[in-house]
């Protein structure tokens, strides 16, 4: 038929009716659909005024709505021969009446599976039924509207498939593919400016491994309608993947409000969602932003810079907005040259390991180290690891590297007294997308390191990445006798809720705390307050980054006597401290030494 050559349904109803028409002049064609929710939605029927077809289209079917809409109703032909005295009519006849119709007989239209999916009707100008052709005539066209109309809702039914995503019902990758080029033009003809607001969740995943794909396909479905409320005036509005999100919008002048856009976004996605079984989530969204024409004048160009403009909001804390400049573009092709770097850095030679000391005050001496990964590049020189390690783990290396840090930290440290412990950090990555409690226990074999000597030191941001697999990894590190701290305490996602969930040993303040603490009271007191917590947790906590007596003396009187910082010793490569390593077992070397 027509529709499988790309006619519309109305089009091939109208042509069919006309031809109807001329076949049988003393009749007025009509053809209805049926809807989803059981209403009338006008089809064709050129021969009637748009008053008319205006005024039936959405009417409900039952069993007294002139003849089609009873047709429907009871699924079987319905013969009015005199409109103006017939009930069915009553509500209707002073619509069909001032026309000239007179009469109307109304066939459902019905689908291979019995469904009613609209009517086919004749109009007569006289108070008459329907002669034997004109009969032949309509079992003929009821069944070739039950062929188009079905194949037009497989058609409809493939298109839902192909560019919309099953889950939220938004557009798909393949919408904003198909429709962003002609946005796009009509935008360049008109002198608009369009922009595309790249949305990324905050603290999806963590929801999603902890509670389930449920209540994340639940989080999805009610932030994809918020979506839909924010931005109803967008051009088009898409869900990328996973918990990612494209809005499409277009304006004109230069007031064209893409910021207050992004504003309304983010205030009305980050907040808090109930979800099945009572649970409340707390979500954020970080968003980029790029803009045509000044951005990109493509798809490709334009989704990859406001990829870019969603980095630099991630990378700077989340839960913001930014629009691309240039300058991020420079950011990322050198962001691009460092992973490139970092991939072979391992095979080149380039990473070794320092080693921190950390004290335990309450006897005055060094209860073990902490290995620190250091990269010295031959053009780039000392390479900062808050910089190597993330791009470490968007080139896919930090697994190889992760795993040379632990083993060579290991072989170090099972040459020393037994007293000396070791920590080794661990990055989020090695943790959730590898085996890592089973490369810890090879390499424990391997060096011959008492696990009750090793502590794996994580950072707060690993129980947004995969809460699950994190908990499970660490409960096997602890069924090895390996302890594990969470460190950079208080800067990052962590809750008393990931504490008591989690098997932590020890906590470790981070330093911005302790740098300021003597001088700032609410930093102190935020010390204190952790220190209480370790105390009612039965974990040990340590002071990061002290580095002045003054600090000392604070933490000793809140009752800190696990430190670590400059003033204990520096990061150094193992030989600098070989009079720590190198002393009997049953000898204590002092922490520090004493102010005169």
């Amino acid at each position: 038929m027509s529709i499988a050559r790309g006619q519309s349904l109305t089009s091939v109803m109208d042509d069919l009716c006309r031809r109807v028409e001329r076949l049988a002049p003393d009749v007025v064609c009509s053809i209805l659909r049926v809807d989803e929710e059981g209403c009338l939605r006008h089809l064709a029927g050129p021969s009637l005024p748009d008053h008319y077809r205006q005024a039936i289209d959405g009417v409900a079917i039952g069993p007294n709505i002139g003849s089609c809409g009873t047709a429907a109703f009871h699924a079987g032909r319905i013969e009015v021969v005199n409109i103006a005295t017939d009930p069915l009519w009553k509500d209707f006849k002073a619509l069909a009446l001032p026309l000239g119709l007179q009469a109307c007989w109304s066939s459902p239209i019905v689908a291979h599976d019995q469904k009613v999916i609209g009517t086919f009707a004749f109009y007569f100008r006289t108070p008459r039924g329907a002669s034997t052709f004109e009969r032949d005539v309509v079992a003929t066209s009821v069944h070739l509207c039950a062929i188009a109309i079905e194949q037009w809702q497989t058609h409809k039914q493939i298109n839902q498939l192909a560019f919309h995503d099953p889950l939220t019902r938004l557009g798909n990758r393949a919408m904003l593919k198909d429709r962003l080029g002609g946005i796009l033009e009509t935008a360049a003809k008109t002198s608009k400016r369009v922009a595309l607001l790249y949305l990324d969740l905050d603290g999806f995943k963590a929801i999603n491994d902890l509670h389930g794909h449920a209540q994340g396909d639940e989080l999805l479905c009610q932030i994809a309608n918020k979506l839909s409320a924010i931005a109803e005036n967008a051009d088009l509005i898409v869900r990328l993947g996973g918990d990612e999100f494209l809005v499409v919008a277009s304006a004109s002048g230069e007031n064209d409000g893409f910021e207050a856009l992004a504003e309304k976004l983010l205030a009305g996605i980050n907040g808090r969602y109930q979800l099945g079984r009572g649970l409340d989530a707390a979500v954020g969204v970080s968003i980029g932003v790029a803009c045509y024409p000044e951005d990109g004048g493509n798809m490709s160009t334009l989704v990859a810079h406001a990829d870019t403009a969603l980095y630099r909001v991630k990378n700077e804390g989340r839960r913001g907005y930014a629009f691309f400049d240039s300058a991020m573009e420079r950011e990322q092709r050198e962001r691009r040259a460092l992973e490139r770097d970092v991939c072979l850095a391992l095979e080149a030679g380039q990473l070794s390991l320092v080693y921190q000391p950390l004290a335990d005050m309450r006897f005055d001496c060094i209860e073990g180290f902490e290995a620190l990964l250091r990269w010295h590049h031959p053009q780039r020189g000392m390479v900062s690891p808050a910089d190597f390690i993330p791009a470490a783990e968007s080139c896919g290396a930090i697994g190889d590297i992760g795993a040379f840090a632990l083993r060579e930290a290991c072989r170090e440290a099972a040459t020393w007294p037994a007293r000396l412990r070791i920590g080794v950090n661990a990055s989020p990555a090695q943790i959730v997308h590898a085996d890592f409690a089973g490369l810890v226990e090879q390499i424990l074999a391997e060096t011959g390191l008492d696990p009750r000597r090793l502590e794996i030191e994580v950072t707060e941001s690993l129980f947004i990445r995969d809460a699950h697999t994190a908990l499970q990894t660490l409960q096997r590190l602890h069924g090895l006798g390996v302890s594990v701290a969470i460190d950079d305490f208080g800067t990052g996602f962590s809750s008393l809720g990931t504490l008591r969930s989690f098997p932590f040993d020890r906590i470790k303040i981070d330093r911005s705390f302790v740098r300021t603490m003597a001088l700032d009271t609410d930093d102190a007191a935020i010390v204190n307050s952790v220190l209480g917590l370790g105390r009612a947790m039965a974990l040990l906590v340590v002071a990061e980054g002290v580095e002045t007596h003054e600090q000392l003396q604070l933490l000793r009187q809140l009752g800190c006597h696990h430190v670590q910082g400059y003033l204990i010793g520096k990061p150094l490569p193992i030989g600098a401290y070989t009079h720590i390593t190198n002393t009997p077992p049953m000898t204590a070397v002092k922490a520090i030494k004493r102010p005169a």
